[in-house]
């Protein structure tokens, strides 16, 4: 029986390709998706018949635990991807408090949901890789990133706290940090600016979504034996 793996906002972007790298390393994926049906569908249909798509709503609670309740019925996964997440770039003196708390929470809050949701039965099992997907917006700051980078780094602090208290259950915690990766969401961002944001890296290229892909796979087939760390991944955007 294969090893469970499941990768949150695992449709597009980033997660897409962690799905089906994860599948093509021989894991069962479910990958969870909000509300793209098209592309869960396309993944699916691309993941050779090792991937399946479940909606959730990583910003409710409610959701994550029923879902987990639902995977924990079957078996205790060995890997969870923690990727699902949104950008919601805006100066914080034209946001309020509310739409700052509403992007921690997707970014932020799921990522914390889905630990509380699987991380017990990991430790119970005493076996298990967790791997949350950070981003360089954790130590870099710019203009109108105040919400997204708090819950980068949020997340940074949560993999540091969990991997101390699971190492001596068998269970590693791990976060990959990207600089810009090539997805729909940096496309949105970067608009007509990408060749500006390619001068601006010292690398001058743009991350592609296999190249996380791969690093998230060395940790979770356990090449890299590792906790509480967090690789940070790009061509300079780190320094």
């Amino acid at each position: 029986m294969a090893d469970l793996a499941i990768v949150t906002g695992g449709t597009r972007g980033i997660g897409r390709q962690v799905a089906i790298t994860l599948a093509e390393a021989g894991f069962e994926v479910i990958a969870t998706y909000r509300s793209n049906e098209n592309a869960a569908q396309a993944l699916v249909a691309d993941g050779g018949g090792q991937i399946s798509a479940t909606a959730v709503d990583g910003a409710d609670p409610k959701a994550i635990t029923a879902f987990a309740q639902t995977v924990l019925e079957r078996a205790t996964p060995a890997v969870l991807v923690n990727n699902a997440g949104v950008t919601g770039d805006g100066l914080f003196l034209n946001s309020d408090a509310q739409q700052i708390a509403d992007i921690m929470q997707i970014n932020f809050g799921s990522v914390l949901g889905y630990c509380a949701a699987f991380a017990p039965a990991m430790t119970a099992a005493r076996r298990g890789d967790i791997i949350n997907i950070s981003s360089v917006a954790a130590t870099k700051v710019k203009d109108g990133n105040i919400a997204y980078g708090c819950a980068k780094a949020a997340i940074d602090r949560l993999t540091l706290g969990l991997a101390n208290e699971t190492a001596r259950f068998g269970v590693r915690v791990n976060a990959v940090a990207p600089g810009f990766v090539e997805t729909e969401m940096f496309r949105a961002f970067a608009g007509d600016n990408t060749n500006a944001i390619k001068r601006a890296i010292p690398g001058r290229r743009i991350l592609q979504p296999d190249e996380i892909a791969q690093m998230v796979l060395a940790l979770a087939t356990r090449q890299i034996s590792t906790t509480g760390t967090i690789l940070r991944v790009g061509n300079g955007e780190n320094i």
